[in-house]
């Protein structure tokens, strides 16, 4: 039995999963890495580091653009594959994805060794490596609750997330070092080839991996596209806390988006790093540690309640870094915080969305959810590239109106959801001032209610199984 509820039995923890934790590695690690080996293609950011409104400008320009390139054809592709993801097995969709990734990284090697001085082809395969990750986002997270059970559904979100932003941060530190040390190598750049050489061998490893991905079948055999988003559009709209957690996902991921190119643009033009990447790195080790911690705390229940800690989190550390003179030291600090404060949103977020979602429609959902993600990345992006514009702003600037933005979502969402506050209070109250021991934890289900019962001596039972309930007179 698969899906919501799902009792899966296996072997260690780690096991269904090691495959796909694997492959999403390499996978995240080549995107992140290709992206900035553009972005420090483009003129730019390639230049002589310089000050001025203007120049800050023109690099978050460029910057957002080489973003738009790959996000653009992740949300013109992500309802397709949702259907794909649905109509096949996911991990046959995954398998076919990693053998895309590979021809791209091939192909990227051969631009650079062709053509070092062309940065429309690095931008195609930039845009096509958009449209991979398009197909093997529904597959990867879709199949996590068909290989997990339910109480372990947040651990492994948490694990998955936290493997994902060490990828970034792989990707993103090792890039421009990599990109610098084969322009070394020989004057004109004639080397450059060999950077997407080595991420094409990294490919190679997560297309192996793939091996160890326990098969799946096929969610659902009938239905086209349009069935296929009207369905997971009624799936959406009719549970509240689905609808509100791909509305959250959309908000989150536009801030995430925005702040990240701001991030690059900070380190460039106001702490004049060489790799101002490594900013972002430090910011996906926040992440991951986030998504880990929140994984923990979470224990066998999708815990929402630590949603509201990191947006406080996030709205605080983006202003306090826009208000902040720029200092290295200072810097390195809220991002690891930003990070783990974002951490304490991606994991319960993303685990709502696959716990909630109707178990043949869960390809589907995720698909439409990402479509509306996406869009809420680009609106982000070019809202902030206007704001940059139109009012003047420097970057710090440009981060204090950001933090406002994310405060103002953050109450709008306590308002709308306030019991998350109160799960939030519950997880302090647990976590600190009282010990809480529960026996016999498997008789609460993963959804509905459960009677609480208290002994007249001096337990207090957690009663659902019908057994239990005629064993004491409630039945």
């Amino acid at each position: 039995m698969t899906g919501r509820g799902s009792q899966r039995k296996g072997t260690a923890f780690g096991h269904p999963l090691r495959g796909l934790l694997v492959s999403q590695f390499f996978g995240a690690f080549n995107d992140n890495a290709w992206k900035i080996i553009v972005i420090g293609l483009t003129p730019v950011m390639a230049a002589p580091v310089a000050k001025g409104s203007d120049l800050e400008t023109a690099a978050l320009t460029q910057t957002n653009l080489v973003f738009l390139v790959l996000v653009v054809p992740l949300m013109v592709f992500s309802l397709p594959a949702g259907l794909l993801c649905d109509r096949f097995s996911k991990r046959t969709v995954i398998v076919w994805m990693k053998v895309l990734e590979l021809a791209l990284m091939g192909a990227a090697t051969a631009a650079l060794l062709i053509a070092p001085g062309n940065l429309l082809l690095p931008l195609g395969i930039l845009a096509l490596m958009g449209l991979q990750s398009a197909f093997f986002g529904p597959a990867k997270y879709g199949i996590l609750p068909e290989i997990l059970p339910h109480s372990r559904l947040s651990a492994g979100n948490g694990l998955l997330e936290g493997w994902t932003f060490a990828a970034i941060i792989g990707g993103t530190a090792v890039a421009g070092p990599l990109l610098g040390w084969t322009r070394g190598l020989e004057a004109g750049g004639d080397l450059l080839w060999l950077t997407p050489l080595t991420l094409t061998l990294l490919a190679l490893i997560g297309l192996v991996a793939t091996r160890g991905i326990p098969r799946v079948p096929a969610a659902r055999a009938e239905g086209g596209l349009v069935t296929t988003v009207a369905t997971a559009w009624q799936a959406i709209r009719a549970d509240r806390v689905l609808w509100l957690s791909v509305r959250g996902s959309c908000f989150y991921w536009s801030v995430a988006s925005f702040v990240g190119a701001l991030i690059l643009v900070y380190g460039r033009l106001e702490l004049d790093l060489e790799y101002p990447a490594i900013l972002l790195a430090l910011f996906g080790l926040g992440v991951g540690a986030g998504g880990l911690l929140a994984g923990k705390l979470s224990a066998k229940k999708v815990e929402y309640g630590l949603i509201p800690l990191g947006a406080v989190g996030l709205a605080l550390f983006i202003l306090v870094l826009g208000l902040l003179p720029p200092t290295l030291v200072a810097t390195l600090v809220l991002l690891l915080l930003l990070g783990i404060s974002s951490g304490f949103i991606v994991v319960p977020l993303n685990a709502l969305l696959q716990w909630r979602s109707p178990d043949d429609r869960r390809g589907a959902v995720i698909a439409l959810s990402r479509l509306l993600v996406y869009g809420g990345m680009i609106v982000g992006t070019l809202v902030g590239t206007a704001m940059a514009a139109s009012l003047d702003l420097p970057t710090r600037g440009t981060l204090v109106g950001c933090a406002v933005i994310t405060a103002a979502g953050t109450l709008w969402a306590l308002r709308v959801l306030p019991d998350a506050f109160l799960r939030l209070a519950a997880v302090f109250l647990t976590l600190t001032f009282y010990r809480l021991r529960v026996i016999g934890l498997r008789h609460v289900p993963a959804e509905g209610g459960a009677l609480l019962a208290k002994h007249p001596k001096r337990e207090i039972y957690i009663l659902s199984d019908p057994d239990l309930l005629n064993n004491f007179g409630l039945a």
